[in-house]
C-alpha cells in the first residue's frame, strides 16, 4: 500500500496539531491553544494517533491522519469534548514494531497523551504496555491486538468475527471453493488464513480453501498464484494484502483468462478499484458503515473533509480505513462526553465514557458498540458492499448483519 496520490503527506517523525476555531475561522498553530469564542477554558485532551504511515502498507493507512486532522480541526470547531480542546500528536512507525513501541512510549511520557488512536499494523508490540499505563486505545478493529486486550476499544467488526463475515459473504454469493492470498510482511495477514478455514468448517457454510499462498509486495506480478488458484478451482479469491496489490493480483488473474469473484476486506478496500474492469464482481464485508455512504451518518464527515481536507473524497486511495478512522474519532468524542470530564480530563474518565456503551453506533457509523470492564471487546455485526456497474454499492440493504 505504497504511495497515497496527491494527498499523502512526508511524515518526519511527530507532527502536533492543534487547532484553534475563531471567529474568522479556522487557525492552525503549533505548541499553543486557542478558543472559540464562548468554549471552555478547560485543560485541552491530547491524543496520540500512532501510524503505518509509511512501508509496504501506506496506500490503505498514510489517510487515516489526514482523517484524524480533520476530525480534530472539525470537533475543535464546534466547542470540543465536552468543552475541552482537542490536540493531536501523529507519529509513524514505518512499520517497524520497535519504533512503533518506542513511538508509543515518547506519547505518552512527553505528550502525556489520555487516549490513542491505533492505525498501526504494529499494535502487538505495545499492546501490554499501553494497558499498563491504563490510556484507552480507539480503533482497529482489524488487528488482533484490538480484540485481546481490555484497553483497546475497537469501533466495527473486529478480527475474529472478520472471519465469520467473510464466510457469511461467501455463503451469500454460492461460493463453494475459495483462493485465499496473504501478505507476508505483516503476521497479520497471514493469522486470518487459518481462522477463515476454521471458521468455513466449524460453522458449515458450504465453502472450503482449495488454494492459499503467501504473496510479497515487491514481486512483479502474481501469475503464478493466479494460475494455481485457477487450477484449484477457486470461484473467489480473498487478497489479504494493500488495496493496490489486490488490484495488481485482479489484473494478472484476468490476463490468465481467470476471472474469479474478489471477496474483500476492510481496509483493503479503496476507490481505485471503480476503474478495474477486474474488480467488477467484487464483494467485500466492512466493519463499518461503508465510506461511500451519504446519510445523516457521514454528513459530519464529508462537511470535515470538505472543510478542511479537501484531497481525501478524490484520493484513489479514499476507503473504509478513512471512515473507520472518523469512526474511531466519533468514538472518543462520545466517551468523552458520556464520561463526564472534569477541568482536568483523564484517561480514567474516558475509559469511563467508553465502559459505558450499550449497543451505541456513534449515530449510525458503526454496528452495535458495547464495552464491560475489564473484559476483551468483540464485536461481530458488520456491513457488506460490492461493485456493480462501476459503483460501490451497499448489498443487504445497506444494514449491518449480525451472525
Amino acid at each position: 500500500m505504497m504511495g497515497i496520490a496527491s494527498a499523502r503527506r512526508t511524515w518526519f517523525g511527530a507532527r502536533l496539531l492543534t487547532v484553534m476555531a475563531m471567529a474568522a475561522g479556522l487557525t492552525v498553530a503549533t505548541g499553543a491553544i486557542g478558543q472559540p469564542a464562548g468554549a471552555s477554558t478547560g485543560s485541552p485532551v491530547v491524543f496520540g494517533d500512532i501510524c503505518s504511515c509509511t512501508g509496504a502498507e501506506a496506500s490503505a493507512i498514510a489517510g487515516t491522519s489526514n482523517v484524524l486532522e480533520a476530525w480534530a480541526s472539525w470537533t475543535n470547531a464546534h466547542g470540543g469534548i465536552a468543552g475541552h480542546q482537542v490536540q493531536l500528536v501523529i507519529k509513524d512507525d514505518a512499520l517497524n514494531p520497535a519504533t512503533s513501541l518506542a513511538d508509543v512510549q515518547d506519547l505518552v511520557t512527553q505528550n502525556h497523551i489520555i487516549g490513542l488512536f491505533d492505525n498501526s499494523d504494529e499494535d502487538p508490540s505495545w499492546a501490554t504496555y499501553i494497558e499498563q499505563q491504563k490510556i484507552p486505545v480507539f480503533g482497529n478493529p482489524e488487528s488482533y491486538a484490538g480484540q485481546s486486550n481490555p484497553d483497546f476499544y475497537p469501533q466495527g467488526t473486529t478480527f475474529n468475527y472478520a472471519v465469520v463475515s467473510e464466510a457469511i459473504a461467501l455463503k451469500l454469493a454460492h461460493v463453494k471453493k475459495l483462493a485465499s492470498m496473504y501478505c507476508v510482511e505483516v503476521a497479520v495477514c497471514a493469522q486470518a488464513v487459518p481462522q477463515l478455514a476454521a471458521a468455513l468448517q466449524k460453522e458449515g457454510y458450504g465453502t472450503q480453501i482449495v488454494y492459499k499462498s503467501g504473496i510479497a509486495f515487491a514481486s512483479p506480478n502474481y501469475a503464478a498464484q493466479c494460475l494455481a488458484a485457477k487450477q484449484a478451482g477457486a470461484q473467489a479469491i480473498t487478497v489479504g494484502d494493500a488495496s493496490e496489490i489486490v488490484t495488481k493480483v485482479a489484473q494478472d488473474c484476468a490476463q490468465q483468462g481467470y476471472d474469479p469473484i474478489e471477496l474483500g476486506a476492510g481496509g483493503t478496500v479503496s476507490s481505485s478499484w471503480l476503474t478495474v474492469p477486474a474488480m467488477q464482481k467484487n464483494i467485500d464485508v466492512q466493519e463499518d458503515l461503508p465510506w461511500f455512504v451519504h446519510d445523516a451518518a457521514t454528513k459530519d464527515m464529508f462537511a470535515a473533509f470538505d472543510k478542511y481536507q479537501p484531497s481525501i473524497p478524490t484520493s484513489v486511495d479514499f476507503g473504509e480505513t478513512y471512515i473507520t478512522a472518523w469512526a474511531g474519532g466519533q468514538e472518543a468524542l462520545a466517551a468523552g462526553e458520556a464520561g463526564h470530564l472534569s477541568a482536568t480530563p483523564t484517561a480514567a474518565e474516558f475509559t469511563n465514557g467508553l465502559e459505558s456503551f450499550k449497543g451505541n453506533t456513534l449515530g449510525g457509523l458503526t454496528p452495535p458498540l458495547t464495552f464491560a470492564k475489564g473484559k476483551d471487546h468483540q464485536i461481530g455485526c458488520f456491513y457488506e458492499m460490492g461493485i456493480k456497474d462501476g459503483k460501490f454499492v451497499t448489498l443487504e440493504g445497506g444494514k449491518y448483519i449480525c451472525p
